[in-house]
């Protein structure tokens, strides 16, 4: 029943009432705050204590008239020691009410009031006739003031006393005799006793609960209305900083020259050209704001091949919403990404430029417009195309002389001749580092077959827990150096895969994530079917993380995260995208998740069965 309204805690003063001023345990709130012109004289007389005196005063008025009634000579007199024990009991309870500090004490002290009340009770109905007296139903007044304490304990104790009150004859006196009448009597008051108790503890739990909501929407009204002024000195402030910071922000934007910096309304009409997008596309800022659309510098058919692979749509479309659907869709969904685009220049000739997209919103969410910042990377991109010629004519070259050395270090480990230990701790040494060389020639080569387009895998049926297994086995001496938990949950997941090329790509995710946990740290590397036949490999850490600015060039060849290069992690960079290459060459996906401080997971996705 008390689960109907919500409890809300009462705040730690109403206003206007001084915070410093503690109320005294048992002063009731509507004494200290006012009440009836009686409750108010009662107060002053009585002192700090009134509010414990005064919840006496129902009992004590209903008492008097019982005893006063035993003056008549049709009221049984049948024990005058326990008549007279009653009226000790009472005026014991009338005293301990003044006199007792009760509001140094615990609430629940508090409950010893009413229990003298229902002794009191039961003497003066023992001795007033036992079972036919007429001083029965007083006991309801301490059973209601037990009930109205917090908690269910006053209703336990009110069932107990009510029972106590029926039975205190058949205790006392020998010759009542214990009857199935009595004792469904004793029953039935402890019931009503119960009810009556559970009753008015369920309302005056509710009474708090509305009181104290009431409390609690008073301050927080007069919050309100404080907020509400300085919202409104604020907002003037806001207006006049942001007049400020607009002005400025256009002056920042016409400086830029090196970046083309274009702002645009929601349909991705021209508002703002500044003189890096007038240097980079040669048109004028006249000819553009309000004329031009962001489209009209694209290359038309770069849009329809991302919305193609964004949208599976491969109708030719005309529509300027859904031209700029695909340039803005990743900024509309909060996963902004820089991606490279071709620009279309006044004279014909075209660009290629790392364009960022942001949206503009107002502060309810709704799109304002968009914000465009294109860097020209014509240059940047010959240098890539002449770094993989370079490095791959490199790795050819290498090769070769790092087989012959890793077979002449052979010869001298099986050769007839024996070594001593330091000559075999050199061999090691020089075995160790050519490997290590021979294994990054090799990925250099690798990626060179990616960009010319000859990688090719060997899918064979293989249970990829089994590769997932070899990768944690191999791994574990690493992670147990590094003071990482590394642990694996692999399920049989059959699939057709080259099980060299995957063991590959899971050796460079659980390395990464090694590397980039702390000690103390963990890796969770797992394996499971999906529901189309294919397979889920997941690599887990709780390591640095990664910015979110930075995860759509992780699989760049010899491209390494700001937080790597910080913490001066060894790497060349060719793990991910080697990874990638792999994972693609199946038909799979790589999917990256990842939060700075937190860890970062590593998912690949692969199909039953690789495309042909």
């Amino acid at each position: 029943m008390s689960g109907e309204l919500p409890v809300v805690r009462a705040p730690a003063g109403p206003p206007g009432r001084p915070t410093g001023a503690a109320r005294p345990a048992g002063v009731r709130d509507d004494l200290a705050e006012g009440g009836s012109r009686y409750l108010v004289k009662v107060n002053r007389f009585l002192g700090p204590e009134a509010g414990v005196v005064e919840r006496q005063l129902p009992f004590l008025f209903v008492y008097v008239v019982g005893v006063l009634t035993l003056v008549s000579p049709s009221v049984p007199h049948t024990s005058m020691w326990a008549i007279n024990s009653s009226v000790a009991v009472v005026l014991l309870q009338v005293v301990l009410a003044r006199a007792v500090p009760w509001g140094e004490l615990p609430v629940a002290w508090q409950d010893v009031l009413p229990i003298l009340q229902i002794v009191a009770v039961a003497l003066l109905r023992y001795g007033t006739g036992g079972v036919g007296s007429f001083c029965t139903t007083m006991v309801f007044l301490p059973v209601i003031a037990l009930a109205a304490q917090p908690g269910r304990r006053g209703v336990v104790i009110s069932a107990v006393g009510m029972v106590g009150v029926v039975l205190l004859p058949v205790l006392i006196d020998d010759a009542v005799q214990i009857t199935t009448a009595l004792v469904i009597r004793s029953l039935y008051l402890a019931l009503v006793a119960v009810v009556v108790a559970v009753t008015v503890d369920e309302i005056t739990d509710r009474l708090r609960a509305r009181t104290a909501s009431v409390d609690t929407l008073r301050s927080a009204q007069e919050a309100l209305l404080e907020r509400t002024r300085a919202d409104a000195l604020e907002l003037a402030r806001v207006a006049n900083s942001r007049r400020a910071a607009r002005d400025q922000l256009v002056s920042v934007i016409d400086s830029a020259t090196e970046q083309a910096i274009i702002a645009t309304d929601a349909a991705g009409l021209v508002e703002v050209f500044n003189a890096g997008a007038e240097r980079l596309l040669g048109y004028g800022e006249g000819e553009v704001v309000h004329r031009m659309r962001l489209t009209d510098f694209h290359v038309r058919s770069e849009l329809d091949a991302r919305r193609r692979q964004l949208f599976q749509d491969t109708s030719s479309v005309d529509e300027p919403s859904a031209l700029l659907a695909p340039l803005v869709a990743p900024a509309l969904a909060g996963r902004p990404e820089m991606r490279n685009w071709t620009y279309e220049r006044r004279d014909g000739t075209t660009v290629l430029v790392r364009l960022a997209v942001t949206r503009r919103a107002e502060a309810d969410g709704t799109v304002t417009g968009y914000v465009v910042v294109a860097t020209d990377i014509t240059e940047e991109h010959e240098a890539a195309r002449l770094k993989d010629e370079f490095v791959s004519l490199v790795s050819h070259e290498l090769r070769t002389p790092l087989t012959s050395v890793l077979g002449y270090l052979e010869l001298l480990q099986d050769g007839t001749d024996p070594l001593t230990d330091e000559q075999r701790e050199y061999i090691e040494v020089i075995e160790r580092n050519a490997r290590r060389q021979l294994r990054l020639v090799g990925d250099l080569l690798l990626t060179a077959q990616v960009d010319a387009g000859t990688f090719a895998i060997a899918p064979q049926p293989v249970d990829l827990a089994d590769v997932v297994r070899a990768s944690a086995l191999s791994a574990a001496p690493v992670a147990e150096q590094s003071g990482v938990t590394l642990e694996v949950a692999a399920q049989p997941s059959p699939a057709v895969a080259d099980a060299q090329r995957m063991s590959q790509a899971v050796d460079n995710l659980v390395s990464n994530a090694l590397k980039f946990t702390p000690t103390g740290g963990k890796v969770v590397i797992e394996c499971a079917p999906t529901l189309d036949g294919g397979v889920r490999l997941a690599v887990s850490d709780t390591g640095i993380g990664i910015a979110p600015d930075e995860l759509g060039r992780l699989t760049t060849r010899f491209f390494r995260a700001t937080t790597a290069t910080r913490r001066a992690i060894p790497g060349v960079g060719l793990g991910l995208a080697i990874t990638k290459a792999v994972v693609e060459a199946h038909g799979g996906t790589l999917d990256i998740l990842s939060a700075v401080g937190e860890g970062t997971t590593f998912a690949i996705v692969l199909p039953a069965t690789p495309p042909a």
